[in-house]
């Protein structure tokens, strides 16, 4: 209570350094990747390190990363690999895996475009991993907002941003909101 009199509030304190440690966290993506050559093929993958390191791990010289979305910094391991053998889970329920042609056994790749792929598996971990992904809700848009990446040379041909997560939603969230990740005056969309 001393702490309030002085106006110092420890919880807004304590929310301001968790959303700048989230914001600055460049660790642990479910990433989708994409061969250039082949549109209608899709990767699902997940780093639990930096995301550049699975842009350049293919031997695949058409290979690229798509996109990829941001899991909170302090989740676990596990929890993170539940999370991507969830989301095979759910794509090999709609769309074919790629076998690997040696062993026969089921690959990360799939039949379907990336950016089909995008939308239901942003959509998958809003409704199922939402605690664990860093994202919010927009009550006026009505909608699940997971901060993520793009390719931004490949998606729509600009300069290829830092692997960095940011709120891709259109409209961005509203710069005159009180709390961040919000969408509007005096909201409480923020997760």
């Amino acid at each position: 209570m001393a702490g309030k009199a002085f106006g110092y509030d420890y919880k807004t304190e304590w929310v301001e350094q968790e959303r700048l440690r989230q914001e600055n966290s460049t660790e642990n993506w479910i990433y989708i990747g994409t061969d250039t050559q082949r549109p209608n093929m899709a990767k699902i993958g997940l780093t639990t390190g930096l995301l550049g390191t699975r842009a350049s791990g293919s031997q695949n010289p058409f290979y690229t990363l798509y996109c990829a979305f941001k899991i909170k910094d302090g989740v676990d391991s596990k929890k993170v690999s539940e999370i991507e053998d969830s989301v095979k889970a759910f794509l090999s329920r709609l769309y074919e895996c790629i076998p690997h042609v040696t062993s026969g056994r089921r690959s990360e790749w799939f039949y379907v475009s990336p950016m089909e792929m995008r939308g239901l598996v942003h959509d998958f971990l809003y409704e199922n991993f939402s605690w664990e992904m860093h994202c919010y809700h927009c009550n006026i848009r009505d909608v699940g907002v997971i901060y993520s990446w793009e390719n931004a040379k490949l998606i729509g041909g600009f300069s290829r941003a830092p692997y960095q997560a940011q709120d891709l939603s259109s409209p961005p969230v509203d710069p005159y909101c009180y709390m961040p990740g919000g969408c509007g005056e005096d909201c409480d969309c923020w997760d």
